[in-house]
């Protein structure tokens, strides 16, 4: 009756893996690509035709619903709190690695109650200023940041964000004086840098490549290893005299931390071919993005390597949350 009774349990256990391996996964129920953040910004111009391309492929309905709020930790979370059971992902993004610097008591625990499933994209960021800024290479700008007496004033889209530790990490490796002007996103930051109230800011290269293009600003410098073919005339900070500065915006997609590993293959799968098909392919090209680096090869492991590497820099620029 024992041997019964543990043959039965261990053959109840085995029809999930038995189900997904002959493709009920995803079936008729929708997949829910969690963005969490509004519709209209980098996440979500990403993870439309990502979620698209993965229905087509699968046969099954991947749909992407927007939850904003408390700098993604909001929509983060319902995914942290989610039942692994491959019907909600997250549509994350490097700010999910330095999230638990700017924020200490977070509603949920970044390394263990998500699983880093595959990366969807790299991005550089840029160094931009106004076209008619004096500033016409970063030494320029540097020098300046040096010799001025009240500093530069740059732009953010919020305070403890990637732009504004990468631009904190960039002052303390040239010496510049600098200033940070907090703002609700991306879009206003980039209205009064055109404007002229801030003199520069770093943005990722899909939200400033239109106005980079129209020549309304400048790009100074490119923040990846190497020149991106979408701007290839712009010098890497390397290049521009800044060699220990090199970052990417990446995104990825995260499950629930208990997600089955049959569920979890299945959609990397899903991830890889998406990635593989020409309208992906020519989209990621346009906005400058790339899938490829440690974080394509292992990307659990490049996560927890970034949860390091983002503490390492909130160390280094003295970053505390409550000021």
């Amino acid at each position: 009756m024992r041997i019964a009774l543990r043959l039965l349990a261990a053959m109840a256990l085995a029809v999930p893996a038995l189900s997904f391996a002959t493709g009920a996964w995803p079936g008729s129920r929708p997949v829910r690509l969690i963005v969490p953040a509004s519709a209209g910004g980098s996440l979500d111009t990403l993870a439309r035709p990502l979620a698209q391309a993965m229905s087509d492929l699968s046969g099954g309905r991947f749909i992407v619903e927007n939850v904003g709020g408390a700098a993604g930790m909001i929509g983060a979370n319902n995914v942290a709190k989610a039942a692994p059971d491959g019907y909600t992902f997250l549509f994350g993004a490097i700010h999910h690695v330095i999230l638990p610097i700017a924020y200490p008591k977070m509603p949920y625990d970044t390394a263990k109650d998500l699983a880093p499933i595959g990366l969807i994209a790299n991005v550089p960021n840029v160094v931009l200023v106004r076209s008619d800024s004096p500033f016409k290479t970063l030494e320029d700008l540097v020098r300046a940041g040096k010799t001025s007496e009240q500093g530069l004033n740059y732009g953010t889209g919020g305070k403890g964000g990637l732009h504004h530790l990468s631009t904190e990490h960039f002052k303390l490796l040239t010496g510049a004086k600098m200033q940070a002007v907090h703002y609700r996103g991306s879009a206003p930051a980039i209205t009064d840098l055109l404007g002229g109230q801030i003199d520069l800011m770093f943005e990722t290269m899909p939200m400033a490549l239109g106005q980079i293009r129209s020549g309304a600003l400048r790009a100074l410098a490119v923040t990846s290893a190497a020149r991106s073919p979408a701007l290839p005339s712009t010098p890497t900070l390397a290049e521009a005299g800044v060699p220990d500065l090199a970052v990417t915006t990446w995104y990825g997609i995260f499950g629930p931390a208990k997600l089955p590993p049959e569920i979890a293959e299945r959609m990397r799968g899903l991830i890889v071919q998406a990635l593989g098909t020409d309208k992906i392919k020519a989209l990621w090209k346009d906005y400058g993005a790339t899938v490829d680096g440690p974080g394509a090869r292992d990307f659990p492991g490049f996560v927890a390597s970034e949860l390091r590497h983002w503490a390492d820099v909130g160390r280094r620029i003295d970053f505390k949350p409550g000021e």
